[in-house]
């Protein structure tokens, strides 16, 4: 029976009957987790300076292939030794917090040494340099736009080996990710390896077509943290009892989900699904801070979709029994009533006081009332059977 099934074999036998308590933490199991998490970020930036100096003492001409291989050298090797005390501390101890730290700086590591090879098999072996472009662009015409045309033209002479680059990225980006949870099962790491994959998904459509999911890219984006979500709900509905590492996973994944599906929707709402050529040429038109930071009616407009999607959150966090959606979006929900509350014109302090009181009660009230609440919105929905699996009812025990 495979490591899953079995902790999955020791629940309750009536899955559909799920009492689920409150969450508990899926990235700390206790006190030792944070003085371990200590010690691993004191030695990782033990091993980086130590990494520069041995760098330093080569005497190595900074920027030539020499120095590029050793200083890759020493990111590998520092990957290697990630990996090790992830065997020790995660595999073997099941250290989450430092697991979480030791993971991202495995896939770092291990991304940056991938992406440089590869990057060197296209200049080095294929001879894809500064010269080679100069040639092959030469006969570029001049007053060439942003446009259809113009991408097509520069699809039409790179090579294929330069064109699959952003997928290249993203499998370098993937494969550490990938790595690590089949081989230590952390939570944090499955969250990642979601986001990587719906990432992948859209950098192959956009290597297939740049110029059409560049224009469709809001669009695009909503679609990402929607398949994230979900992604959510359904590892979730695996584990109603929230005992397992399938919980675990989920969580993350409605974490990295809200920022992404939320800022995805202010971008449709201050541009529209699709972009314009314009925008390509001046970015700042799409600047969606800028935006929300201006005075304009527009940041006005959405401060109010902003709360309005984190409402929804809400909603859909308390039927599932999930705070990872309103945690994530906690920075929004602040600037969002901060903008609303400025456009009243009253001081800076007076915004600040109002929006951290609103912000902080309306946290309290959900924490205070989560159980009651739930009870109340789950009265029309069965107790058990499939449904059941997707939200969770609450217990008598739950208050």
């Amino acid at each position: 029976m495979s490591e899953v099934s079995t902790e999955l074999a020791v629940k309750s036998p009536s899955a559909s009957s799920a009492r689920p308590s409150d969450e508990m933490l899926p990235f700390l199991n206790n006190f030792h987790d944070i003085f371990t998490t200590i010690g691993v970020l004191i030695l990782l930036g033990g091993l980086g300076i130590g990494a520069g100096q041995v760098m330093s003492g080569m005497g190595l001409e900074e920027g030539s292939l020499r120095w590029q291989m050793a200083l890759m050298g020493l990111i590998g090797g520092i990957a290697v030794i990630v990996w090790f005390l992830s065997a020790l501390l995660v595999g073997q101890q099941r250290r989450i917090l430092p697991g979480i730290v030791l993971c991202g700086a495995f896939s770092v590591s291990v991304t940056i040494v991938l992406v440089w090879a590869y990057g060197q098999m296209v200049t080095q072996g294929l001879g894809l340099n500064e010269a080679y472009f100069e040639t092959r662009f030469a006969n570029a015409p001049e007053d060439m736009e942003f446009g259809r045309e113009a991408v097509d033209y520069v699809l039409a002479n790179i090579p294929v080996a330069l064109r699959i680059l952003p997928i290249i990225a993203g499998l370098a980006a993937l494969l550490p990710v990938a790595m690590y949870y089949f081989s230590f099962r952390l939570p944090f790491a499955g969250g990642l390896l979601g986001v990587g994959l719906v990432t992948l998904a859209a950098l192959t459509l956009f290597t297939i077509d740049p110029y059409t999911v560049g224009i469709w890219s809001p669009a695009v984006n909503v679609a990402v943290g929607g398949a994230l979500l979900l992604a959510g709900i359904i590892f979730d509905a695996r584990d109603p009892e929230r005992q397992t590492r399938l919980s675990g996973t989920a969580f993350w994944l409605h974490f990295f989900a809200a920022p992404i599906l939320l800022t995805s929707v202010l971008n449709v709402v201050q541009i529209g699904w699709t972009l314009e050529e314009a925008d390509f040429v001046d970015p700042e038109r799409i600047n969606l801070l800028a935006a929300m930071a201006s005075d304009s009616a527009n940041a006005m407009q959405l401060a109010v979709v902003a709360l309005v999607v984190i409402a929804l959150f809400a909603l859909v966090s308390l039927l599932i029994n999930r705070r990872a959606l309103i945690v994530s979006g906690l920075l929004t929900a602040g600037i969002s009533i901060g903008v609303i509350v400025n456009g009243s014109g009253l001081e800076a302090p007076a915004v600040v006081a109002i929006t951290l009181l609103t912000l902080g009660g309306i946290v309290v009230l959900l924490g205070a009332a989560w159980n009651p609440v739930r009870r109340l919105l789950l009265l029309p929905i069965p107790g058990e059977g499939p449904l059941a699996r997707i939200f969770p009812p609450v217990s008598a025990a739950e208050g």
